[in-house]
């Protein structure tokens, strides 16, 4: 059976092929490092990470690339209040935090994990060649993205230019200096005293989308196959990555799968740090085992909002238990090959981690009541491995593999 996945690029499932034969460019939108992260993240990661390890284990050699946008708005301001503190120490101690959940969420490490900071010579790079293309123009040092020289902007969301005009876009920026209301800066001048770097076009700083773009293109190439980041990221982030892009480059498309992450919300109101209602996956860890969380995070299709509510995860104890113990026991005989297929369809079907989920845990109570045939205990293990358990011996952080 073929791997179908979903792109939010034409909203639909289509059968899963890549630029390159036997090889998975991914590219996941990271964190912006101002504050801490919280249980909306590790959905993300936990998810992407898992959809990683499928493809892997599909035999695909995966090249996962996550970024840190270390330069914005936010990392500014949190500066500022914070008496001038430099970026980069706010950067690293919010950073450290989020990867220590994330490796005891047994989340594989990216096989690269640029800073926006780090790659300004290939921002700057990018925007010459959208103004060289026609895409883009300088208007007393900042340089915005002419979208309606982008036939195709708003194809990604399914909106016209007029709808995604009345739509809230936070790189709304300098509407006094543009050509266009969806026009967005690329590079743009700084006030006195706030982080800079020299251009062709004065002394400033990148936009916010543009940085995406040339570290996926620097990382990966013009074109990639997956990716991945938030559904609230999908206008304006992802559209202007698609226009910069292949502006830039000439290439269409620029990623073949787009895949949205659905938002966690806290009893139904979106999970976010403006809103200060924030569930951190660091104190849920203090009560209940990583995997115990991860499995709740799992339980969720990847692009449907969930819903967290006080004592979610107690809901969850029998059947982690259940599927614990039962990976956990001793079977000398290789894994039944049609006791892992009926787990593998449901992850070929869409990549439905909650109805794999359901099969295992049907294979877990017939290996407790000593009604599984040969194998079953050990088809169990490794779709468990599949799906990142470090209790069923899954590689990554949790089990001493900090490799990529």
């Amino acid at each position: 059976m073929p791997f179908r996945l979903f792109t939010s690029l034409g909203n639909e499932v289509r059968e899963f092929r890549t630029v390159a034969p036997g090889e998975v460019r991914m590219y996941v939108c990271g964190v912006t490092p101002y504050d801490v992260t919280h249980l909306g993240h590790a959905f993300s990661y936990v998810q992407f990470d898992t959809l990683r390890r499928f493809l892997l284990w599909k035999g695909y050699r995966v090249r996962y690339v996550q970024n840190v946008t270390d330069i914005d708005d936010d990392m500014i301001m949190v500066s500022r209040r914070q008496g001038g503190r430099p970026i980069a120490e706010i950067r690293d101690e919010n950073d450290a935090i989020l990867r220590a959940d994330l490796d005891r969420l047994n989340v594989l490490r990216p096989t690269v994990y640029p800073y926006a900071t780090d790659h300004i010579p290939e921002i700057i790079e990018t925007t010459q060649r959208l103004i060289d293309r026609g895409h883009a123009y300088v208007v007393d040092g900042d340089v915005f993205f002419d979208v309606a020289s982008f036939p195709r902007y708003g194809r990604l969301n399914g909106l016209s230019l007029a709808e995604l005009g009345k739509r809230e876009n936070p790189e709304s920026k300098r509407a006094y200096k543009k050509r266009g209301h969806l026009d967005f800066l690329l590079w743009q001048q700084v006030e006195p005293g706030d982080p800079s770097w020299d251009s062709p076009w004065g002394p400033g700083r990148p936009g916010w989308s543009i940085e995406c773009t040339a570290m996926a293109v620097k990382h990966l190439g013009t074109q990639i196959d997956i990716h991945g980041g938030g559904s609230d990221l999908k206008y304006p982030h992802h559209e202007n990555e698609i226009a910069q892009a292949e502006g830039a480059y000439g290439v269409e498309p620029f990623c073949g799968w787009w895949v949205h992450n659905g938002m966690l919300q806290l009893e139904g109101v979106k999970m976010s740090k403006s809103l200060g209602n924030l569930v951190l996956a660091r104190d849920l860890m203090r009560t209940y085992e990583p995997d115990h969380l991860r499995l709740y995070l799992l339980s969720h299709q990847i692009r449907v909002d969930a819903n967290y509510v006080a004592g979610a995860l107690d809901g969850l104890a029998d059947r982690y238990e259940r599927l614990r113990r039962a990976a956990t026991s001793v079977d000398a005989v290789p894994a039944r090959p049609a006791a892992l297929q009926r787990i593998v369809e449901r992850l070929e079907d869409d990549f439905d981690v909650p109805g794999a989920l359901e099969e295992a845990a049907g294979l877990a109570d017939a290996v407790l009541v000593g009604a599984a045939e040969p194998g079953t205990a050990a088809a169990l293990r490794e779709a468990l491995q599949i799906l990142g358990f470090a209790f069923a011996g899954a590689r990554g952080p949790a089990t001493g593999d900090v490799s990529p």
